[in-house]
């Protein structure tokens, strides 16, 4: 009798996971089970147009969301286009609020908390992001540098509430499509990041762009010691079989997880990124930033090739090739303030032979570019705080694929 109820117990837990897990390695989400009840899933309203997460009606009603449907049997379509919510969920959709002139100038807060002791890192997709363009102080007559361009007006920023080393930039304007990683750790208190939207007063500067977001956080699990027995008895009786579907949140989650040090992060062995606030290359991008992008590096790879779509970043020397050393300011010979903006790409030559690993200026503009590092694959962009009259600072976008022979010529 005991051993018919396991079966069967074991047999409803194939069939809950084998319909709602999501295929984390492909990135792409399945649609919940007709058994799903709060599973944090992406779901779409009764209109089947607004988006939401798939949330008990308790859950709901405390992150203060709206339900727009249902999902499964038990489930609730629920909208989090409120202010001040904490959640816990795996997977958390954040829409703004309805916004007008009368309701602008004010701020959102979403309080994230780490679902289980496994999460390591937070991915954050920015599905919908625009607010108002960074900012420089008006030209002065006679003087052609200024301060660098920052968000002094709709401000995006993330605070680990206990860690606060993990600063990470504020970031404004048009950002759709980009994502960054946050570190976590129940070790060392790491448990919650805030996320906080400050939009300008639209009655004071009528001329601002209307704010709007829809960001996902998906909450990333790491492999801890126990390996697959951590989630408890079933994970142990099912552990020789078949990995797919019936694999931890941990196993599916690896292929998202980004490398130590890295604010962006792209699996896939194809794709496309840019500056933040690259704005269909308008620009500008954004002072005071220093931060990693990096590429997926399995064992068959050993480079990444970079296709430049546009490329235009402010340059210290622009009577030379834009190089490394035009880059950047030496501080032995550091005089009167110069750009410091440069994209650095490690072990970098292009199609036509030139090499160098610091770009700046138009170097890269037009141009395929070859990365075979020993290590990591990434890329890394510094801006300073300095915009120079009449010097281009509208960024960069590139395509990329990770290469898989980097010594045949033509590999390119």
């Amino acid at each position: 009798m005991a051993e018919h109820k396991l079966l069967w117990l074991l047999l409803v837990y194939v069939t809950v996971h084998c319909c709602s897990a999501s295929n984390f390695r492909t990135a792409r989400q399945t649609a919940p089970s007709i058994f799903t009840l709060g599973n944090g899933e992406q779901c779409l309203g009764t209109d089947r147009s607004t988006g939401g997460v798939c949330l008990s009606r308790s859950q709901c009603n405390t992150q203060g969301g709206k339900a727009i449907g249902f999902c499964g049997v038990f489930g609730t379509c629920c909208s989090l286009n409120a202010c001040d919510i904490r959640t816990n969920t795996k997977v958390a959709l954040f829409i703004n609020p309805p916004l007008n002139r009368e309701s602008s100038g004010l701020e959102c807060s979403y309080n994230v908390e780490i679902n289980n002791n496994n999460v390591c890192q937070m991915r954050i997709d920015f599905e919908t992001f625009n607010l108002a363009p960074p900012t420089t102080v008006e030209p002065v007559e006679n003087v052609t540098q200024r301060p660098g361009y920052t968000c002094r007006n709709d401000i995006f920023e993330i605070a680990n509430l206990q860690a606060n080393s993990d600063l990470l930039p504020p970031l404004c304007g048009d950002n759709n499509g980009q994502h960054l990683y946050v570190r976590v750790n129940a070790s060392t208190n790491s448990r919650a990041i805030r996320i906080n939207f400050k939009i300008a007063d639209r009655n004071s500067q009528p001329n601002l762009p209307q704010a709007t977001w829809k960001i996902k956080v998906t909450q990333l699990e790491c492999f801890n010691t126990l390996g697959k027995y951590r989630d408890g008895i079933f994970e142990a009786i099912t552990s020789s079989l078949p990995s797919t579907p019936l694999a931890s949140s941990a196993d599916r989650d690896e292929y998202l997880i980004a490398p130590p040090g890295c604010l962006q992060y792209y699996p896939d062995r194809a794709g496309y990124f840019e500056s933040f606030n690259y704005n269909r290359g308008a620009g500008p991008y954004i002072a005071n930033l220093v931060y990693a992008t990096c590429f997926r590096r399995t064992s068959d790879v050993c480079g990444v090739k970079l296709t430049s779509a546009s490329f235009e970043v402010a340059s210290r020397d622009n009577g030379n090739l834009y190089l490394d050393t035009d880059c950047e300011v030496n501080p032995v010979t550091q005089g009167l303030p110069q750009s410091e903006d440069y994209l650095f790409i490690p072990q970098a030559s292009t199609a036509d032979g030139l090499r160098g690993s610091k770009f700046c200026g138009s170097s890269a503009s037009n141009q395929i570019i070859a990365s075979v590092p020993p290590g990591p694959l990434y890329v890394h962009f510094h801006s300073d705080n300095l915009v120079t009259d009449e010097v281009n600072e509208s960024g960069y976008r590139f395509s990329y694929n990770v290469l898989n022979n980097c010594y045949l010529k033509g590999s390119f």
